[in-house]
């Protein structure tokens, strides 16, 4: 009885004080000038400069696409640009558009047009993220997996000749930037189908996903396949291994394995296959992805002084 007394006290003694906080901010507010009153009643919302957004489709899937088009894209009009294409847009398209603003603005690096692949509507994330950039099905999960393959062809069917449509592109330059399962995606596009793009970012791949599947994969069949001309780069937090990683996934020397696996390639050895590897000092897998694509980005379109 004592404890349910002291409890309706408590909450009557917040709520007061809440009233009074409240009262006491709407007389702050009264009390300003009438012009700040108008400037916070004609705010509007900020937009990244020439980004446009589409919804395609995958049959009975929709999904959020945005492009950004380089700043001299309206006035140099006979120019074709290399394409920068992104999964997981609303996060990748704010890293990549600001990492590059400057270097790209002044000229530093090659200027790119940025294609960032959201996930299904009217989806959060998760669900179709899992589905969507997961190469193997695994039963494990709670949520649906496996249906990279559907996704790959989403892009190279619907996405990539939407964009060569619309825009002026170099095709010769296509890039790939995915970070996390959006890594693991990539690098799953490298050993089906590594013609789709000449240039690959792969930030943090998720190789521990389904038991290390497609790095086995990799160790099977990947110096069986045939000749390739790409750049990969790949890039790790140092921290991103236990006790750092959920569940203790080793995930920095998940992605040396794949590096090495990648230079023992007989393309990498005759120098088509170029390759990089990056280890970011003090970064966890929340941190490692903006030093990953700008690097990486750098290392491709990096201007010579």
């Amino acid at each position: 009885m004592k404890t349910t007394v002291w409890l309706i006290v408590a909450i009557m003694c917040c709520w007061l004080s809440l009233s009074s906080a409240s009262t006491h901010n709407d007389s702050v507010l009264a009390g300003l000038p009438n012009n700040t009153a108008d400037v916070h009643s004609s705010a509007a919302l900020v937009n990244i400069p020439r980004t446009r957004q589409f919804v395609l489709e995958d049959g009975d899937r929709h999904y959020q696409v945005m492009i950004k088009l380089p700043k001299d894209y309206r006035h140099n009009s006979t120019h074709r640009y290399p394409v920068v294409y992104m999964t997981d847009s609303m996060y990748s398209l704010q890293v990549v558009s600001g990492a590059t603003r400057f270097p790209m603005n002044t000229n530093m690096m090659q200027q790119a047009i940025l294609v960032a692949i959201g996930y299904q509507r009217p989806s959060k994330g998760s669900a179709s993220r899992i589905r969507d950039y997961t190469p193997s099905h695994d039963a494990s999960w709670k949520l649906p997996t496996g249906e990279a393959k559907r996704h790959v062809a989403f892009i190279s069917q619907v996405v990539m000749p939407f964009i060569e449509k619309n825009y002026r592109v170099d095709t010769q330059q296509n890039t790939f930037v995915g970070n996390s399962l959006g890594g693991l995606l990539g690098a799953y596009i490298l050993l089906e189908q590594p013609k789709l793009f000449a240039y690959y970012v792969l930030g943090s791949p998720s190789l521990w996903f389904d038991n290390k599947q497609l790095l086995q994969q990799f160790a099977q069949r990947f110096q069986q396949t045939s000749a390739i001309s790409a750049k990969v780069f790949i890039g790790i937090g140092e921290l991103e291994k236990p006790p750092y990683t959920h569940d203790g996934h080793q995930m920095v020397t998940d992605a040396r394995a794949f590096f090495k696996l990648l230079q023992s390639h007989p393309s990498a050895q005759a120098g088509t296959l170029q390759l990089k590897f990056l280890l970011i000092p003090e970064a966890d897998h929340s941190m490692a992805f903006p030093t990953t694509a700008i690097h990486g980005l750098s290392w491709l379109f990096k201007r010579s002084i």
